[in-house]
């Protein structure tokens, strides 16, 4: 009577398969229509990567990848032509972000890395109405 369980098993498994109907799952891949268009508000900036300093040594990286998001479409036109600049503003305050709160052995405050960020961006530029940390890590040098 025993040897007969692991069949009765393997009945129910496969009468649970057949339940499922295979058409169910969605394996179509989306349509180009299905997409939803890219917000044009929104201006990837060219990665940072800033040391990570510890008693007088490199001791990790800060890799930051930064989007500014303009007030409208037309701002962020005028942003991509001010990239450069929005980007040189960027640079010393990642830097001293790095300098003084990252270590690659403990997780980035984000939040206040942006903080840290936006006020130096938006000087440059005040059509920017928020500065996006959308990638970061530290890494060892």
């Amino acid at each position: 009577m025993s040897s007969c369980v692991p069949y009765r098993r393997v009945t129910a498994v496969l009468l649970l398969a057949a339940a499922v109907p295979v058409h169910g799952a969605n394996t179509e891949p989306r349509k180009a229509a299905e997409v939803p268009p890219a917000d044009a508000s929104f201006v990837t900036m060219q990665s940072i990567d800033a040391p990570i300093v510890d008693a007088g040594r490199v001791d990790g990286v800060l890799h930051v990848t930064i989007t500014v998001q303009a007030k409208s479409e037309d701002e962020a036109a005028a942003l991509t032509k001010r990239m450069p600049e929005l980007r040189a503003a960027a640079l010393p305050a990642t830097i001293e972000f790095a300098r003084l709160r990252a270590s690659r052995f403990a997780p980035v405050d984000v939040e206040r890395l942006a903080a840290t960020i936006t006020l130096p961006v938006k000087r440059v530029d005040a059509t920017v109405d928020k500065v996006l940390i959308v990638k970061v890590s530290a890494t060892e040098a």
